[in-house]
């Protein structure tokens, strides 16, 4: 239940990420195009701005942490508690994500004793109880609004084939009698096996279908002449030839699953419009005055007689628009420092997105941070001794024997985000800091530090921030949590050694057990009864 909580709330700042780029990178667009008119007649510059647009939605799905994000860490520590009660946490090693959720829990638990700022900690608590029912919410909404999407989908998807089956398909003999095809046509359809469909409906001559699309050519184009009909059909093929209903495709798509981002609707009504003067261009190339009015004049007599049903790209704005570029000689050439730098400012509004993204926790503040002090089983220890990490979350005792190794767990396990500062426990002198190759490699980068009666080890570490040889004080930062070696999730890994035994850390903490997961104490509880 926790997971679904977070996949929503993941989903809900994948929507806002989504609809700031989408409005980002149409003003940007349209501030370039001022400069480059050419950008507005260019479809790749409008397909791959909608992509960009939709790649932000997939940012807040990808594994980051806040050292690389702008925006602060959201801590979703005591919502997803109160709303997965009933969930059970796996081990931090196995499944670091569902480790957190069960910490939360714990934690939540323990802030229920008297805290050091009860009342700052009731309105974090609060605002924080907020998030899940918010995101449960814009799921609610996104799923009706996405339902609506897709039925408008579908029902044009049904005109579109009934279209079909009430159309007759033209014979090879019958294409060769058609006037409007040429003879370098009638060979490239043949070789592709392009499907030409006539209709007595009154729509306008398109392309049905994305991978193998249909030609319809309506019934009312007998009345235009041979070199109208000649070029309608030349517009055709060359929607065909350069694959522009599979952007259309993409480009509903997108609209479909992003339906609450206005600006996609925006880009792609540009895309249209780039991919039709692209037709045009391509079809009046080299022809004569007399014959661009004739196409002019067919595009007229198109849009007066279609239908509903008819394409997207003929409106009567558009088709004046059109018209106007037919009296140009060609689209406006668009520089290759104008598409670099275009390129770069798409890529910088993604790179932006992945800045902007917040990183995720479920880790929440402890009343009160566990002090490390000396107990009857460490007499010598002449100093206190403090939490290896900021937030305490224990998802695993030393001595219990986990799944994924057969021997008792060496030390404990503290369940962190990647990049989680690391202190020292204590006041001693580091032996070593780096990758380990003790126990085959497994502690991956570690740091060993000597306090004189005991060593400490912290495993799995991101990086590290000391050297062999330095001398470190009570608190100072050694690394940053990771997942290197044996690990299949971030975590840290405390050992502590006497004399070159194990040691349970337990015994140099005090209250642990306030910021441990139930499934952790579960299984000590099991497997430990006296430790339970």
């Amino acid at each position: 239940m926790a997971g679904a909580y977070l996949l929503a709330f993941q989903w809900l700042l994948a929507c806002v990420g989504c609809v700031a780029a989408g409005i980002a990178t149409w003003l940007l667009l349209n501030g370039a195009a001022r400069l480059w008119p050419a950008l507005r007649t260019r479809r790749a510059v409008w397909l791959a701005a909608q992509c960009v647009v939709a790649t932000t939605a997939v940012l807040a799905f990808l594994p980051h942490s806040a050292q690389i994000s702008l925006t602060p860490q959201i801590d979703l520590g005591p919502a997803v508690a109160a709303a997965s009660q009933e969930a059970d946490a796996a081990d931090a090693v196995a499944a670091p994500r569902a480790n957190e959720i069960a910490a939360a829990r714990a934690v939540t638990r323990a802030n229920a004793a008297p805290a050091a700022a009860p009342q700052a900690t009731g309105h974090a608590n609060s605002g924080s109880r907020a998030l899940p029912l918010l995101a449960a919410l814009w799921l609610l909404l996104y799923a009706a609004g996405l339902a609506r999407a897709v039925t408008r989908q579908l029902r044009a998807h049904r005109l579109w084939r009934d279209l079909l089956a009430s159309s007759r398909r033209l014979t090879p003999i019958e294409l060769q009698g058609h006037s409007a095809f040429t003879a370098s046509q009638l060979r490239e359809i043949a070789r592709h096996k392009l499907t030409v469909l006539r209709t007595d409906a009154a729509v306008s001559p398109m392309l049905i279908g994305i991978r193998r699309p249909h030609l319809l050519l309506p019934a009312h184009l007998d009345a235009l002449s041979t070199t109208q009909q000649q070029m309608i059909i030349a517009h055709e093929l060359h929607h065909w030839r350069v694959r522009d209903p599979l952007c259309l495709g993409i480009a509903a798509s997108l609209q479909t699953l992003f339906w609450f981002n206005p600006a996609l609707r925006w880009m792609a009504r540009q895309m249209e419009w780039a991919l039709e003067l692209s037709c045009d261009q391509h079809v009046l190339a080299g022809r004569p005055q007399h014959q661009r009015k004739q196409y002019a004049a067919s595009l007229l007599q198109q849009w007066t007689t279609r239908t509903p049903t008819g394409v997207a790209a003929f409106n009567g704005a558009t088709i004046a628009a059109r018209i106007r570029q037919m009296q140009k000689d060609g689209l406006p050439a668009l520089s290759t420092a104008a598409a670099w730098l275009t390129a770069a400012a798409l890529s910088a509004i993604l790179a932006i997105g992945a800045l902007l993204q917040p990183a995720l926790a479920f880790s929440v503040p402890a009343p009160a941070a566990p002090t490390i002090a000396a107990t009857p089983a460490a007499t010598t220890v002449a100093e206190t001794w403090r939490a290896p990490l900021d937030k305490v979350r224990v998802t695993s005792f030393f001595g219990v024997t986990r799944s994924i190794l057969p021997t008792p767990h060496k030390g404990i396990d503290f369940a962190a985000t990647k990049g989680t500062p690391v202190h020292a426990t204590a006041s001693g002198t580091v032996i070593s800091a780096g990758p380990l190759a003790e126990n085959d490699g497994r502690y991956g980068n570690a740091v060993i530090i000597d306090h004189g009666a005991q060593r400490s080890l912290y495993a799995h570490l991101n990086s590290v921030s000391v050297q062999p040889g330095q001398h470190v004080q009570a608190g100072q930062l050694i690394g940053a949590v990771g997942q290197s070696g044996f690990a299949t999730g971030p975590h840290l890994h405390l050992e502590v050694r006497r004399s070159g035994q194990l040691v349970d850390p337990a015994t140099m903490l005090t209250n642990l057990d306030a910021y441990a997961t139930p499934r952790a104490l579960k299984v000590r509880r099991q497997q430990l009864p006296s430790k339970g």
